[in-house]
């Protein structure tokens, strides 16, 4: 008949198998530990987007935007004159580069070139530009403003002095070239004068 101590051992099993699971034991008959649970892998994008690039803008491309605006207000237009007269004799004597914006200097210099009645002047909308070449010893000179261009507020006017050559046969009376024109004056800043002389041949 088994022993007392057999059911008790019986007893122990039965219990530890009801309230949970068994661990086997080590070595020294100890319970061996859980095994601790795996790390989880990192995740991975399968499909990496690839870094932005920077594309170079290529030398030469024409500016745009606000600089392309820029360098259009910076081409010169040619502005349209209205001839007042040209005079080979006045009372001009100096040489002389002139814009004229007010009607107080208007009448000065009309009073000194000495060339009849006055004509009126809109200077709420045009300007004056007058040229000399002053006194000289001969016929044949000339002086004329050739073109006149504007850039943003600033008006480039061209000047040709003309004068004869050697073989050129001339009145030997003293003479003083003037030119004097009109030109559309609003929202101009300022100016310059780039002259040009040539000797006529004969």
């Amino acid at each position: 008949m088994p022993s007392r101590a057999f059911f008790f051992a019986l007893l122990a099993l039965i219990t530890a198998c009801g309230s949970g699971t068994l661990r086997p034991t080590d070595e020294t008959g100890g319970v061996a530990p859980a095994p601790s649970p795996a790390p989880s892998p990192p995740v991975v994008d399968p499909d990496p987007a690839p870094p932005p690039s920077i594309t170079p803008a290529a030398p030469g491309d024409p500016p745009s935007g606000a600089d392309a605006d820029t360098s259009s207000q910076r081409a010169a237009a040619e502005v349209e004159i209205r001839r007042i007269g040209r005079w080979v004799s006045s009372g001009i004597k100096g040489s002389r580069r002139l814009v004229i914006r007010d009607q107080n200097t208007w009448s000065h210099f009309w009073s000194e070139l000495g060339a009849g009645v006055q004509p009126t002047v809109d200077f709420g909308r045009d300007l004056v530009i007058a040229v000399a070449s002053g006194e000289r010893s001969s016929g044949g000179h000339d002086i004329a403003v050739q073109r006149v261009s504007r850039s943003g507020g600033e008006l480039r006017i061209e000047v040709l002095e003309t004068s004869p050559g050697a073989g050129c046969m001339s009145t030997t009376a003293m003479t003083q070239p003037v030119d004097v024109v009109v030109a559309a004056g609003a929202g101009v800043s300022g100016w310059s004068f780039i002259d040009q002389s040539v000797t006529r041949d004969c």
